[in-house]
């Protein structure tokens, strides 16, 4: 039985294939750690043996004949059943060139895992034709932990679905709320249109932004409505203040810098 290893040595990662047997016995020459990789066809005797190697994380890329759901369950009933602790990064290997496609199948396939408790993070490999940036991949990566209450990386944002009563366009000014205030981790601005259920859908939010008649906005922090009838135009750089006001801001280019900082260390 063969698994894909990653060789850690320092900076370099390089993948190796090796037989198990052989990684029981000693690490490459000049390896300092190892990452293991496994495709969900492995048996459970095989899969135990993770633990013997004492792996930095293992990554789960299941094999295209294998359910991604069914084989990745599998996997982490084994590590429940043998006590097996390591790090597991889900391995997704996509050929979507639509960022609506990749979104989709990310959140069915590996969030669900993701959400039960199933996995630490994700990789995302593009196979084939596909052409996303890896800036873009980066953000989609963060996007579905945040959405499994993973890692906070961004400003959360909760909407309403939009119908008759809504007193502004929805998705031009939550685009809008999100271009200003997007780089915010650990806020959260609930965009509604509405006097009716808005409040009631968005207690739980630091912020509100709540239509209440045409062209007005009242602002809220919390459940208390602290600015009223704001005009349209004028809503989205007052709520900017507001948030200001409660001590919960950051510039842009703060938040880049120390963004950069984090990685380089």
């Amino acid at each position: 039985m063969y698994f894909v290893v990653l060789v850690l040595l320092y900076c370099i990662i390089s993948m190796v294939t090796y037989p198990i047997k052989y990684l029981l016995i000693q690490l490459p020459e000049g390896a300092i750690r190892l990452a293991v990789e496994i495709d969900g066809s492995e048996d459970e005797e095989t899969i135990a043996k993770i633990k013997d190697i004492d792996p930095v994380m293992v990554f789960i890329g299941i094999s295209d004949n294998l359910s991604q759901l069914h084989a990745s369950r599998r996997i982490f009933e084994i590590f429940k059943a043998q006590d097996i602790t390591v790090p597991a990064i889900h391995h997704y290997k996509t050929t979507a060139s639509d960022s609506s496609e990749l979104a989709l199948e990310l959140g069915t396939k590996v969030g669900s895992l993701l959400t039960d408790g199933n996995g630490d993070g994700i990789l995302i490999e593009q196979v084939g034709d596909t052409n996303f940036s890896v800036e873009f991949l980066r953000n989609t990566g963060f996007s579905l932990l945040q959405g499994c209450r993973m890692r906070n990386t961004k400003t959360e944002f909760v909407s309403c679905p939009s119908c008759g009563r809504t007193l502004f366009d929805l998705q031009e000014t939550t685009a809008e709320i999100t271009e200003a205030t997007g780089h915010l981790p650990g806020v959260t601005v609930a965009v509604m249109g509405c006097i009716v259920n808005g409040p009631g859908e968005m207690a739980d939010a630091d912020f509100g932004y709540v239509g209440t008649l045409p062209g007005k906005v009242d602002l809220y922090y919390g459940k208390e409505v602290v600015r009223k009838s704001i005009p349209n135009e004028e809503a989205v750089d007052s709520l900017v203040d507001l948030i200001k006001s409660y001590g919960m801001w950051k510039d842009k280019e703060e938040e880049e810098v120390e963004e950069e900082v984090a990685v380089a260390a």
